[in-house]
């Protein structure tokens, strides 16, 4: 049986990679729905049965809420909280330094990641049983400077690239992320309940595939 769905919202990056996922997986999108219909909602205030919002948020009306944090989309400037990675791409074709909270960090998560995860929640046998708020965010803290020495660096390859200015110690040159002794100052959001219904779903848990840096490189690329 088609699974029949409807969303409201604004149609911004976030809800046109939802859609299209959703339709490439066989799910009917309709615009009037019916008893039958799972309403999702997208940062709005509605009766919808799922509500997706960044960030958390007090409402509890929907049965099912899903907050996101750190999204990384790398289409252009969003609302899901990205924009400040942008914000440091231009710092980096300028050849300047921001000013940097070295002590912050983000648990990002590429978009493609965060929209599967829910597609797959959607058509589980399990969804019906699914019932509370879901937390969705990166495993893994990254510092704000690690992000911008990535950012960095690929810029610096690409360039290379373009003038034929390559050198062996440029090529080399790979940032480590792990920084020794820094106190992280913002506790992850807690991920166990959406690992735990999607183990239910039948997947393997919460572990987004997507490394940061596969995400940074589309964001290059698709802001040249």
């Amino acid at each position: 049986m088609t699974i029949e769905v409807s969303i409201n919202g604004n149609k911004d990056f976030f809800y046109i990679a939802l859609e299209d996922r959703l339709v490439r997986a066989g799910v009917s999108i309709v615009d009037t729905p019916s008893h039958k219909t799972i309403k999702i909602g997208i940062d709005i205030d509605d009766d919808s049965d799922i509500m997706i919002v960044p960030g958390s948020t007090t409402n509890t009306r929907p049965r099912v809420i899903i907050s996101i944090y750190d999204l990384l989309i790398p289409n252009g400037k969003n609302k899901w909280g990205s924009n400040i990675i942008y914000e440091w791409l231009e710092y980096v074709k300028n050849d300047n330094q921001p000013p940097l909270n070295t002590e912050e960090v983000h648990y990002w998560v590429n978009i493609r990641d965060a929209v599967e995860a829910i597609v797959m929640l959607l058509l589980s046998d399990t969804f019906n049983d699914i019932n509370g708020h879901l937390h969705l965010c990166g495993r893994r803290a990254w510092f704000n400077d690690s992000v911008f020495e990535e950012l960095e660096m690929l810029w610096l390859r690409y360039t290379n690239t373009i003038n034929y200015s390559h050198t062996v110690e440029s090529l080399s040159r790979i940032p480590n992320p792990v920084k020794e002794n820094r106190i992280n100052n913002r506790l992850r959001p807690d991920l166990a309940f959406l690992n735990k219904v999607m183990l239910r779903a039948g997947g393997d848990g919460w572990h987004p595939p997507t490394p940061l840096r596969t995400g940074l490189m589309e964001l290059l690329a698709q802001n040249l």
